[in-house]
């Protein structure tokens, strides 16, 4: 994970230092033990790994995934008990809104939260998945919408294929967007 994020930290450097400098420092011992007591898991290792690194974003800075800001272990664990407080038994999503392998309803407390839009929406390292999927995928809940979605099998994928999508130039920083913006749903 060192490596990804060195690939990260380097590609940031040249095009969009205010997002580097947002990163806050690793998870601490006590940050990361308080975090899985809180959701009653054990993190899979990349995840781990990667929050060593960086744990998260500081607030109100521009945003590391494109829209998406960079959520600390913390932030994670308040916007966990959020979602919760909101729950709806009843919800479930149309089989077409809902990837294979993704629970299918309101809020999975075993859903980690690792960054999350203006809007509500979370990317989620995924613990707890429905048949046919994989302990550690990476998922997006809309807020919003009734739509679950498979986004990495895992997080060492997930920000992998971030790191891949920079070193192709299919991000840059927009000043206006608040952080990193996809060049593809970029409108001038």
């Amino acid at each position: 994970m060192k490596i990804i994020w060195e690939r990260i930290h380097n590609w940031l450097a040249a095009n969009a230092p205010q997002v580097l400098e947002s990163l806050k420092p690793g998870a601490t011992d006590e940050e990361m033990y308080q975090a899985e007591t809180f959701f009653g898991v054990k993190f899979p290792e990349d995840f781990k790994l990667s929050y060593r690194v960086h744990n998260g974003q500081k607030e109100e800075s521009y945003c590391l995934f494109p829209y998406l800001d960079f959520l600390s272990l913390q932030s994670a664990i308040e916007i966990s008990e959020k979602w919760q407080n909101c729950s709806d038994n009843k919800f479930r999503c149309n089989p077409e809104d809902i990837s294979e392998g993704i629970w299918n309803g309101w809020w999975n407390p075993n859903w980690i939260p690792v960054s999350m839009e203006s809007n509500g929406a979370c990317e989620c390292v995924d613990l707890a998945p429905a048949a046919g999927g994989n302990v550690g995928q990476v998922i997006i809940v809309e807020w919003q919408e009734p739509t679950r979605r498979l986004i990495a099998p895992n997080f060492r994928v997930y920000l992998e294929s971030f790191a891949d999508a920079l070193e192709r130039g299919e991000y840059c920083f927009s000043e206006d967007d608040y952080g990193l913006v996809d060049l593809a749903n970029l409108k001038y």
